[in-house]
């Protein structure tokens, strides 16, 4: 699959938020909860609301984010 080199910002956002809610409800239920029946239901319940509340946050967050950093970047 090809990817057009105007949405690869939007594809890496979107997979970098995948693996980091992936990673950091992994930490947090583990160590809330400890692994025992019902973890990994418990987790993926946490990633899934975790993912749909972080990928629009940084889709919205993004732009803004680069424009201001923009205003400090020196070449």
């Amino acid at each position: 699959m090809k990817i057009r080199r105007k949405h690869e910002m939007k594809v890496v956002l979107i997979l970098m938020v995948l693996v980091m809610t992936f990673v950091v409800t992994f930490v947090s239920v583990s160590a809330n909860f400890g692994y025992h029946t019902g973890f990994v239901v418990k987790w993926m319940k946490s990633w899934a609301l975790s993912y749909i509340v972080a990928l629009p946050v940084v889709m919205i967050a993004m732009p803004s984010i680069k424009k201001s950093l923009a205003k400090h970047i020196v070449d």
